[in-house]
């Protein structure tokens, strides 16, 4: 029995026209031919009132129940009137009801009640309050109102979905390579299975890994053109796990606890504590001695270019008189009308230009001055504090030309410094060591001890609140054998403590249970040879990408820029990691491609690197011993993450899931797919007797994977489905912060890749005057839009609060 609002009755053809109610959700307006033996009936239930009327119907057996004691109803149509719906008698010029959209089922949204009139008819039933149909009425559409909100939810869906792809190709918008999967609630750790024998239950076998390369591909070091590819299984099992370890709730097994970031200071005068020094003795790249100057003066660099006409560097000797009083800047500062000559006791100190300003807030021209520093020969030496040295390494880890690395015997590089678009001189490249002669700041504390060291006057400080203080805790590495995470318990875990507290080194690694061998293509791969773009390092203190936040305002007033670790936010507990690096798929572009290096590289900064093309196929051969099914299954998932990330493994919107393999992630390189091709799995009973190998599919395995990750880790997998899949996002516009528009870039590559601006802009940092500089954060890796705006060298003027040009 169904309740139904009857319509018609053809009494002649026995057609009976009807709407179901469905509990107001109602439906299409129906036919049913009424058998002959009933027709009698249903034509006197039909006359007992004016059609349309509330009823129940039965059909079954071939035949026919019609009553027809509930009230009539009135074909009414529906629009919006504020934040009701109306409802209008057809062919009546009534004004109509209100109601609540709510009494009609539906929800009360400004789309929804817009879109009101294209759901259907309503036949709202009169009066509404007796019987047992205890709703206003039902609506008349195929379907019912349940399909128009499910094709409404799609429009929406859809509209949205091409929205992000218009805005995803706007030349102003960019998406940062990298986002981060959260990390999950808990970790579960218990006892590894061992390596004594193959237990019951516990299964050992080999895999077959087909590789395909999606995109192009950077070659290992030591490939050669038109020979087999191989990449070494050591390197193909960092990738496996690092997947493995999102998906089933692993430790973070590679993390550098102790990690503080550094900063580049404001600018700011220097107190009179800070002098100019020369480094005198020196090990190892570490300054023992310094000789520092009794005065410092700030001087033209005109006039010291002027003086030095063999060329004017850090470390160049010169004559002058210095000043007796300082300026309102307060600090020495030579008149422009006074000699400078060449050679004597002054020592020179050029830095880099580029954090200065061209131009003054007036309009006016910028001048670049140059510290020089009056050290005489017999000037006494001066011990650098061990404490100064260790602040000084972990401050300018954060220097962008550190990354290079220069080891301490390493000839020095010399750097030119332009400024306004005119080479001053040349100084030092920053490294991090020392050589004896070299130009420092240092401060001295009361016993004339060197307590602090920075190498231009605005120079760099260290964050707070090391790393270890902002990962979960049971996220921090596993470090006893017999209770291990997930990950650990099948790849295996490494001792990297050399000793307990109490001076035992105790052995507490693990060995895995699974063994790579290297990915190697059937026959010969042509090369070819490329100048790889410069990638610099993974930089951890730009906190609006790394850190989670609650609060995005700026800083006030002498407080760091909200971005650092060690910022307001901080209090009273560190603001934690927002969770696992992955890099998105792109594709390296053309025009130029994004990993070839541009003439603005700096030479130091690029490598020579060979490059496989898409298509590229390798072949691999896994095997692994004593796996319970769920730990197979989770292999099989880290290789093929489909498998379990997506119903069935089929891909849907967004693509397939994909990894990445080789080097050049940032710049689109190494993507892949990699397809289980072959499985051989035994138990003790096939692998050493006569028995069958166990027949269970490799679902089967990812099944009991699934059901043993609990609720807290398969919360993150929706984030780690979007990460991997291969259209989540437009790999045209996937760049690090540029600062010029993608139209731009051609004709401007320099300023295309200088990112300085935007880290600047988006700091959260505290202003006096103009625009507040809020945090803008990385988009949460599950949202549909990962665009963010490109911010150009204009955005970072001062302008008047309230106002934008």
């Amino acid at each position: 029995m169904a309740s139904v609002v009857v319509t018609g009755w053809d009494e002649g053809g026995r057609l009976l026209r009807y709407v179901p109610v469905n509990g107001g959700g109602g439906g299409d307006e129906s036919t049913l031919e009424v058998p002959a033996q009933d027709a009698g009936e249903v034509s006197a239930e039909c006359g007992r009132g004016p059609l349309p009327r509330v009823g129940e119907l039965v059909v079954e057996d071939g035949g026919c129940l019609l009553d027809l004691s509930g009230p009539p109803a009135r074909r009414c149509t529906a629009k919006r009137d504020g934040v009701m719906v109306r409802l209008t008698e057809r062919g009546t010029s009534d004004r109509g009801v209100t109601f609540p959209a709510a009494s009609l089922g539906l929800p009360g949204d400004e789309a929804t009640l817009e879109r009101v009139r294209q759901i259907g008819d309503f036949l709202l039933f009169d009066p509404p309050g007796p019987g047992p149909v205890l709703v206003l009425g039902c609506w008349v559409r195929p379907g019912g109102l349940r399909g128009w909100l499910d094709e409404e939810a799609l429009r929406r869906e859809q509209a949205a979905a091409h929205a992000v792809k218009v805005r995803m190709r706007r030349p102003d918008l960019f998406v940062n390579p990298y986002t981060f999967v959260p990390f999950p609630g808990r970790v579960v750790r218990r006892e590894p299975a061992g390596h004594e024998w193959l237990a019951p239950g516990r299964l050992s076998g080999r895999l077959v890994v087909r590789w395909e390369f999606t995109g192009p591909v950077q070659a290992p070091d030591g490939s050669a053109d038109g020979a087999v590819l191989r990449f070494p299984g050591s390197s193909v099992k960092g990738v496996v796990r690092s997947v493995h370890e999102t998906m089933a709730g692993g430790c973070l097994r590679i993390v550098d606890e102790e990690f503080v970031p550094s900063y580049r200071d404001t600018a700011s005068a220097l107190s009179d504590a800070w002098t100019l020094a020369v480094v005198a003795r020196q090990f190892n790249g570490q300054p023992l001695t310094v000789r520092p100057a009794t005065q410092v003066v700030w001087v033209r660099s005109r006039q010291l270019v002027a003086a030095c006409r063999a060329g004017l560097r850090t470390g160049s000797r010169v004559t002058l008189d210095a000043p007796d009083r300082k300026n309102s800047l307060n600090r020495y500062e030579l008149d422009e009308q006074a000699r400078v000559s060449a050679g004597g006791d002054w020592v020179v100190l050029l830095t880099d230009a580029g954090a200065r300003p061209p131009r003054h807030r007036d309009g006016s021209a910028a001048l670049y001055f140059a510290a020089c520093g009056h050290i005489p020969d017999s000037t006494a030496e001066a011990e650098v504090d061990e404490a100064a040295w260790r602040r000084f390494r972990q401050a300018v880890a954060g220097a962008r030309e550190a990354v290079q690395n220069r080891t301490p015997d390493a000839p020095p590089e010399w750097v030119p410094v332009t400024f306004r678009g005119q080479v001053i001189g040349e100084r030092k490249s920053v490294t991090g060591w020392f050589e004896e002669g070299d130009v420092l700041w240092v401060r001295r504390d009361a016993t004339d001890r060197v307590v602090e060291l920075r190498l231009s006057a605005i120079w760099r400080h260290p964050g707070t609140g090391p790393l270890s203080e902002r990962v979960p805790p049971h996220l921090l590495p596993c470090t006893d054998p017999v209770s291990l995470c997930p990950s650990c318990r099948l790849f295996g875990s490494a001792d990297t403590r050399a000793r307990d507290e109490d001076g035992r080194a105790d052995q507490r690694a693990y060995a895995g249970h699974v063994r790579f061998g290297d990915a190697v293509s059937a026959g010969p791969v042509a090369l070819t040879a490329f100048r790889r773009a410069p990638m610099g390092t993974p930089h951890a203190g730009a906190g609006q990408f790394y850190l989670s936040y609650a609060d995005r305002r700026p800083a006030g007033k002498g407080r760091p820029p909200t971005r650092e670790w060690g910022a307001d936010p901080d209090r009273p507990q560190p603001r934690p990691v927002r969770g696992r690096k992955f890099y998105w798929h792109s594709a390296p572009g053309t025009h130029p491609p994004r990993h070839e290096a541009q003439e603005h590289h700096r030479p130091q900064m690029v490598a020579d690197k060979l490059l496989a093309p898409p298509g590229t196929t390798l072949t691999q051969t896994v095997t692994f011993d004593n796996l319970d099914p769920a730990e197979l299954g989770g292999l099989l998932a880290a290789l093929q993450p489909d498998l379990a990330l997506r119903s069935g493994g089929e891909a849907e919107e967004g693509g397939p899931s994909r990894l990445h393999l080789g080097g050049g992630k940032p710049l689109g390189l190494g993507s892949c797919t990699a397809t289980v091709v072959q499985a051989q799995v035994w138990d003790a009973a096939s692998r050493y007797g006569d028995s069958p190998p166990p027949a269970d599919t490799p679902e089967v395995f990812v099944g009991a994977f699934v059901a043993s990750c609990p609720d807290e880790v398969t919360a993150t997998w929706p984030a780690l489905t979007a990460v991997l899949s291969a259209g989540t996002v437009n790999g045209a516009r996937v760049s690090y912060p540029p600062g010029a528009d993608w139209t731009d870039r051609q004709q401007d590559p320099k300023r295309f890749d200088e990112p300085f601006t935007f880290f600047t802009v988006t700091s959260g940092m505290y202003l006096a005057e103009g625009e507040e500089r809020p945090l803008l954060p990385l988009p949460d890796p599950t949202a549909p839009d990962q665009t963010l705006p490109i911010i150009h060298e204009e955005h970072q003027e001062h302008r008047p609060k309230g106002r934008r040009s």
